[in-house]
């Protein structure tokens, strides 16, 4: 039997940021004591916009493994693993995977539009090895277009990035105008983001900052007037390893 949660943006943790220069909603929010929205080993997914320019202070992460997808603008990232400030430019994916500990801060530019997206790579192996950072350009990512949908898959087995974290994939999809059906895989949660455009799945209407969940689910019918471009996680409904959440 499928299921499907659907979260509009207003729906959503809308938090402003540093007197309002980001704000940022959060379709996964983090824990609160006794509630959490965290699911699979998704932890964590903020969509943030910055009306101005303003920096994260140095703080520390440990054991997640720590994603930020630069979609316009640009973010300028040090830590105490690469010492430098690096730049990261619209197109490009930043990698944490804390390990061990790991401090940084962001300097994020005015105009820039991003996602942040926590995962859960097993914290009894992740907290064991040292911190590592890289960033990857867009030219980096395998891209195609099969009947209409533009196609960027920025996780994937024998991808560019050599992740932790148990059985994910990230892509991105821009549909023109038209009809599709989209295969599922039942034993997966498919956690969708629409980025831009409207669109109907399964004659349900979905406006952008849109987020959606799919679990046991084969199929969708999707049904574009405009373009639309929808960002998508695919990750196992059963998780093998004890999460954050259920550890601490």
């Amino acid at each position: 039997m499928s299921s499907l949660l659907h979260l509009k943006k207003q729906e959503q943790q809308i938090m402003p940021l540093f007197g309002g220069a980001f704000v940022e909603n959060k379709p996964i929010p983090f824990p609160e004591r006794g509630k959490t929205q965290a699911y699979s080993n998704l932890f964590y997914w903020a969509h943030l916009e910055a009306g101005e320019t303003a920096e994260f202070p140095l703080h520390p992460h440990e054991g997640f493994e720590i994603m930020t997808f630069v979609f316009k603008g640009s973010v300028e990232h040090f830590d105490t693993a690469s010492k430098v400030y690096t730049p990261l430019n619209a197109g490009a994916v930043q990698l944490i995977q804390a390990g061990s500990g790991v401090s940084h801060s962001e300097r994020i530019i005015k105009g820039t539009k991003l996602f942040q997206i926590w995962f859960d790579p097993d914290f009894s192996k992740s907290m064991k090895k040292d911190a590592t950072y890289r960033d990857y350009q867009v030219d980096e990512f395998e891209a195609k277009r099969v009947d209409g949908v533009e196609s960027l898959f920025y996780l994937k087995e024998k991808g560019p990035i050599d992740y932790q974290t148990q059985g994910i994939e990230i892509k991105k999809l821009k549909f023109s105008t038209g009809k599709y059906t989209e295969r599922l895989e039942s034993e997966y949660i498919y956690s969708c983001y629409l980025l831009d455009g409207m669109m109907k799945i399964d004659n349900q209407e979905i406006q952008k900052d849109d987020f959606l969940v799919f679990s046991e689910t084969q199929s969708l019918k999707i049904e574009v007037s405009e373009m639309a471009e929808l960002f998508v996680i695919k990750s196992p409904a059963e998780v093998s390893y004890k999460r954050f959440i259920e550890r601490y």
